[in-house]
């Protein structure tokens, strides 16, 4: 036995191999994260004092119980469970009117960021004018989006005080440019055979754009713009923290007087929205991939 471990020979890994592209990828990203997580000082044992503990599993244990009333009963109050449905009716009336207003902005951009819909023969004078346009649109698109909404959320809060208004303003910018930028590349991907086929037979530029292309590249838009739709209710939410009443400005109030119970009863309604509204979409999906394959 012992001769037969002596015989025993480790095989030599190249160094090559201990760092492949992927190990040196994970490597640096581990680096980068232990350097930042010095840098702002995190110190995870700070989780696990006495009194964060006991907030942590207060909190967790709340969940088991939501609320189904005021944990500390107002005199005069609306009853909690009507309070709860309007701040997340609120809070999707936030979400709708946000929407409303980035839909079409944002296809307006899409259009005019996109090459689909440009005649196959131009003049140079025309395709100036056009690439004028394509590099507007997309600057602006960049531009829109590169700001999170919460950041204008705060200077049009800060300019016109804390309204309603302002708050769709600030989600409409960057909405509408992430739509936009979805809904260009949506259109882009798609094939434009069908669309050389009706200009073919002489459509207009525009008309086999609008019959070639969009039929084909609805099902995704309507996709994608449910899934904004979700995302402006999460925004509108957290927006609730800087002031405007939605289920977030709820949220917070009842998160500040340590009311666990009922910010559980807020949290759950929100999840069942947004559940509601991805079946929904799902539906649409469904109905409309039906419709294009007939």
């Amino acid at each position: 036995m012992m001769g037969n471990a002596n015989n025993i020979r480790f095989k030599k890994i190249p160094i090559e191999q201990l760092f492949s592209p992927r190990r040196k990828v994970l490597i640096v990203l581990t680096l980068i994260t232990i350097g930042c997580s010095f840098l702002i000082e995190l110190n995870p044992l700070r989780l696990f004092n006495d009194n964060n503990l006991k907030l942590v599993v207060d909190f967790l244990g709340a969940a088991f119980t939501p609320a189904i009333d005021y944990e500390n009963p107002v005199p005069d109050a609306e009853p909690f469970l009507i309070t709860v449905v309007d701040s997340v009716l609120m809070t999707l009336r936030f979400a709708l009117l946000a929407m409303s207003v980035s839909i079409p902005i944002g296809a307006l951009l899409a259009f005019f960021s996109t090459t689909a819909w440009w005649p196959k023969k131009n003049r140079r004078r025309l395709r100036q004018i056009l690439m004028g346009i394509l590099i507007v649109s997309k600057s602006w698109i960049t531009f829109a989006r590169s700001i999170h909404e919460l950041i204008w959320g705060l200077l049009f809060i800060t300019a016109m005080g804390t309204s309603t208004t302002a708050a769709i303003v600030a989600v409409s910018i960057p909405f509408s440019g992430i739509l936009a930028k979805i809904y260009s590349e949506i259109i882009e991907e798609h094939s434009r055979d069908v669309q050389e086929l009706f200009r073919s037979i002489g459509a207009g530029t525009l008309s086999s754009f609008c019959i070639g292309i969009i039929p084909q590249a609805l099902p995704d838009l309507f996709s994608y713009t449910f899934y904004r739709l979700e995302c402006a209710l999460r925004t509108a939410t957290v927006f609730g923290f800087l002031g405007i009443e939605t289920v977030g400005y709820r949220i917070m109030l009842s998160s500040n007087e340590f009311h666990h119970h009922e910010v559980w009863t807020y949290l759950y309604v929100l999840f069942g929205t947004i559940a509601i509204l991805e079946w929904w979409s799902r539906s649409i999906r469904k109905r409309l991939g039906t419709s294009t394959i007939n």
